[in-house]
């Protein structure tokens, strides 16, 4: 095998790891931690919003949500990206990065079930599982567009 597939392939794991790692130990957080950081990161939203002149307020949960699926949207694109560096087939280069997406979500939860005043949600496995989707979905819109495009300037 080629040094440089070996590399990508590496590479890509070593990221996804690193990604699903960050997920869980944020899940393992007690409840005052992870909402101070929470906290932190609205207080900095709405500052840019005040400097902006922008008359707009976000609150905690909303936050929370959309960190969520950003979290969530960076795996599904990781995974993606690992899945095709390594499936020849297409079903497994969607199937592989969708079922690893949903089994993270749903350790991710369990996990804080576990933490101290925090509780897991389904819905948060499914606004999680949103977030693979639409990296999955984006980023195979964009591959297959992007070949026939290629096969296009070939001809």
């Amino acid at each position: 095998m080629k040094s440089a597939v070996v590399l990508k392939r590496s590479i890509l794991c070593t990221l996804t790891a690193l990604m699903i790692a960050f997920i869980f130990i944020n899940s393992a957080l007690d409840a005052d931690t992870s909402s101070k950081e929470s906290m932190g990161v609205l207080q900095f939203i709405n500052n840019i919003f005040s400097t902006l002149n922008i008359n707009l307020t976000l609150s905690e949960n909303f936050v929370r949500k959309c960190a969520h699926f950003a979290e969530y949207f960076v795996l599904g694109t990781l995974l993606f990206f690992t899945a095709r560096a390594f499936a020849d087939l297409q079903i497994k280069r969607l199937l592989a990065p969708l079922c690893v997406g949903f089994l993270t979500a749903c350790v991710d939860e369990t996990i804080q079930l576990f933490s101290f005043g925090r509780s897991g949600q389904f819905t948060d496995v499914l606004l999680d599982f949103f977030g693979v989707c639409t990296a999955v979905f984006i980023f195979y819109i964009f591959t297959k567009y992007s070949k026939r495009k290629d096969k296009e300037v070939l001809n």
